[in-house]
């Protein structure tokens, strides 16, 4: 998956990522592991300096939307919205702020949320 994406396109999956899992305080091992999976996929052996990268760069919700909103590739923003789904549903509980992210990413990329959502 993370091959055809270029390192902007990365760092907003990760950035995203970071966001789902940190809105609610705890990180639980399947978050845990879906971070470490996505690591470990072909094409993002760059993910730890991407990750540190983010770290530095992403400090703050304007931050995140401004990054998401310089996604420019229409395939490249269904899967990135896709993995984020993914990542919000990894502790069974979809949060206020997790469903935030994902109408933001819908409704700025034209992409159905709901649609995504029920596949």
């Amino acid at each position: 998956m993370s091959r055809s994406l270029t390192k902007e396109e990365k760092m907003v999956l990760i950035a995203v990522m970071k966001y789902i899992v940190s809105t609610d305080g705890v990180v639980t091992d399947r978050e845990v592991d879906d971070i470490n999976n996505l690591a470990d996929e072909k094409g993002f052996e760059d993910f730890q300096n991407l990750f540190n990268e983010v770290d530095k760069t992403v400090r703050s919700m304007q931050d995140l939307k401004d990054l998401i909103e310089r996604v420019e590739n229409v395939e490249s923003r269904k899967k990135i919205l896709e993995y984020a789904i993914e990542f919000s549903r990894a502790d069974a509980d979809v949060n206020p702020h997790e469903h935030e992210i994902l109408q933001y990413m819908s409704k700025v990329w034209h992409i159905n949320l709901k649609t995504l959502l029920a596949e």
